[in-house]
C-alpha cells in the first residue's frame, strides 16, 4: 500500500494547468478503478459512482485536479518568453524561480527573471505579470520558431519533498493533495460493503479559473449533498490565527451563507462520533471553491465543505500536514457511512 506522501506526491508532481489537465486526470482515474470500476477521465474530469441505486440518496464527493501557472503570451527578439498568469498567484516568491515550459517541441527547463534590484521603484518590489520573462537559454526568437509559441503551459517549482514533523512541500498540493484524500476515502468505502448511499467522486477541471468541472457535475449529476474538498489558507509565520486554519489540527468543516448548516453540523457529529479531530472555518460569503458552483445544481443540492490547512497558497512551496490529509479520508469516509445523505 502507498504511504500518503507516495500517493500525494504522485499526483502533485503531474503538471496539469486549468484546462490542460489530461495527465492528472488519467492517473487519478485509473487510480481510482480500483476502487470504483466506472472511473473515468472525459471532457475535463474524473467522474465516478460507488453505487447507482435509484432507491437511495447521493453524495458526491469532489476534488479539482488543475494547477495554477502560466501561458506564455509573446516572445521578445532576444529570446525571452512572455507570460501570463493562469489564476492568482503570489509573484512575491516567483523571482529566480526554476519553471517548466511544455513546447510543441518538447519540455525546456528555464528560469524567471525580471529587471535587477537596482532598477526596480519602490512600487515595483512586487512584479506584474508584464515585468516577468522566462529565460530559456535561447539567444534569439528565431532560435524558439519550432519549439515553444504563445499559448504554450509555463509551471514553476520543482517535485515534492518530505518535510519534518509528517509535513510535505510542493507546488501543487492544491489540490492534488484533497484528490489524494478522496481516493483514501474510496478505497475505505469500497471495503465498507453496504453503504446508506450512493457515493459520486468527482475529480473536476478548471477550478481556478472558471469553475466548469463542478458546473458541469452539478448539472449532469444528480445528488442530493455535495462536498468540495479543497485548501484553504494555513496559519503561518506572522498571521492571526483566528484568520487561518493550523497545521496539524484536523481538516476545516466550512460555515458559509452558501453552504447548508445541517450538512455542517452533520459533519461535525460525524467528526466528533469517530473521534477525528476538526476546525471550524467561517466563511461570511461565498466559499471560493468548487462547492459555490455545486450548490446551484438546477434540482437543488445541499452543499458543504472540507479543507486541508495548506501554506503558501499558489506558491512553488506549498506546505500541508500530511495527517490532516488522511483524517479528512477518514471524515468523509466516515460521514458516508454513518448517514450519508439525508
Amino acid at each position: 500500500m502507498k504511504s500518503a506522501y507516495e500517493r500525494i506526491a504522485a499526483l502533485a508532481d503531474l503538471r496539469g494547468l486549468s484546462g490542460r489537465e489530461n495527465a492528472v486526470g488519467e492517473a487519478a482515474a485509473e487510480q481510482l478503478r480500483q476502487y470504483v470500476p466506472d472511473a473515468a477521465y472525459r471532457d475535463g474530469s474524473v467522474i465516478a459512482h460507488l453505487g447507482q441505486n435509484p432507491a437511495k440518496p447521493t453524495l458526491l464527493l469532489c476534488a479539482h485536479l488543475d494547477q495554477v501557472g502560466f501561458l506564455v503570451t509573446g516572445i521578445t527578439p532576444e529570446g525571452f518568453l512572455r507570460i501570463g498568469a493562469v489564476g492568482g498567484i503570489d509573484h512575491r516568491l516567483l523571482l529566480g524561480q526554476p519553471v517548466t515550459v511544455t513546447g510543441k517541441g518538447g519540455t525546456y527547463p528555464g528560469v524567471i527573471s525580471i529587471l535587477p534590484p537596482h532598477l526596480l521603484t519602490g512600487d515595483q518590489a512586487v512584479p506584474e505579470d508584464a515585468q516577468l520573462c522566462v529565460d530559456l537559454g535561447f539567444a534569439s526568437a528565431e532560435a524558439l520558431a519550432d519549439k515553444v509559441v504563445p499559448g504554450d503551459a509555463v509551471y514553476y517549482g520543482t517535485t515534492c519533498k518530505k518535510l519534518q514533523n509528517q509535513r510535505m512541500t510542493g507546488s501543487a498540493l492544491d489540490d492534488r493533495c484533497c484528490v489524494a484524500a478522496l481516493l483514501m476515502t474510496a478505497e475505505i468505502l469500497a471495503d465498507a460493503g453496504d453503504l446508506p448511499c450512493n457515493v459520486t467522486f468527482v475529480f473536476s477541471g478548471q477550478e481556478e479559473r472558471s469553475g466548469r468541472g463542478a458546473k458541469l457535475a452539478a448539472a449532469n449529476e444528480s445528488a442530493d449533498e455535495a462536498i468540495a474538498v479543497d485548501v484553504t489558507f494555513g496559519l503561518a509565520h506572522g498571521e492571526d490565527p483566528h484568520e487561518c486554519m493550523t497545521l496539524g489540527k484536523g481538516p476545516a468543516i466550512g460555515i458559509s451563507p452558501v453552504l447548508s448548516q445541517e450538512l455542517s453540523e452533520a459533519l461535525t457529529a460525524a467528526a466528533k462520533r469517530a473521534n477525528i479531530a476538526y476546525q471550524l472555518e467561517i466563511m461570511n460569503g461565498s466559499t471560493g471553491t468548487d462547492a459555490d458552483s455545486l450548490a446551484l445544481a438546477p434540482e437543488g443540492c445541499r452543499a458543504g465543505t472540507v479543507s486541508v490547512p495548506l501554506r503558501n497558497m499558489h506558491t512553488p512551496v506549498e506546505v500541508i500536514d500530511m495527517v490532516d490529509v488522511a483524517e479528512t479520508a477518514h471524515l468523509l469516509a466516515e460521514y458516508a457511512k454513518g448517514c450519508g445523505a439525508e
